[in-house]
């Protein structure tokens, strides 16, 4: 039922319980029933109270809803792309794409001993950042890397987002690290 409709059926009760209490009055001076005819409106007009309390919560549910979809959208055109790749023996954080990222943490997660964590300040686009995984010489990267974990914000520090890199295999044998999972931080 569209809300024009809502709004006329809520009215058209408001009107009859208002005419019904006119011609109670005017034809009968009695104070028990004026009392009662009284209280019986105070209920209606809580009851329309409550039913305009709930169309108040829906709107303002519906307006966080749409506040928080383009709060998710700006975030969205303001992402800078991160990408881990490996090189030998050693860890590539690369920016590409159009925008810069600030407070960059990469958590290069190894299989055989602990994390090697990397803090960097700034990425601009077009550049990167290597670590030394600190891998034996001759070892390979993709079998010592298990997953890369990135956080990071963009240089206006609009979005703050968390990325999971996990090492995969593609059909032909190659192995590229593919986003697992990526998430706007509140």
């Amino acid at each position: 039922m569209s809300r024009q409709r809502i709004f006329a059926t809520y009215a058209l009760v408001v009107v009859a319980l208002v005419v019904l209490f006119a011609g109670f009055i005017a034809v009968k001076d009695d104070a028990a029933l004026i009392g009662a005819l009284s209280a019986a409106g105070a209920v209606a007009a809580a009851g329309f109270a409550a039913v305009a309390a709930v169309g108040s919560m829906r709107a303002a549910a519906e307006s966080g809803a749409t506040a928080r979809r383009s709060r998710e959208a700006l975030a969205r055109t303001a992402r800078p792309r991160l990408q881990p790749s490996l090189s030998g023996t050693h860890g590539v954080v690369r920016c590409s794409g159009e925008r810069s990222a600030v407070e960059i943490i990469a958590v290069w997660l190894l299989s055989d001993r602990g994390p090697v964590t990397e803090l960097v300040a700034h990425l601009a686009p077009g550049t990167e950042v290597t670590v030394d995984l600190a891998l034996p010489a001759g070892a390979d990267a993709w079998q010592a890397v298990e997953m890369v974990w990135i956080e990071y914000q963009d240089e206006s520090r609009i979005s703050h987002w968390r990325d999971t890199w996990q090492v995969t295999s593609r059909p032909d044998g190659e192995k590229v690290f593919v986003v697992s999972d990526s998430d706007l931080v509140d």
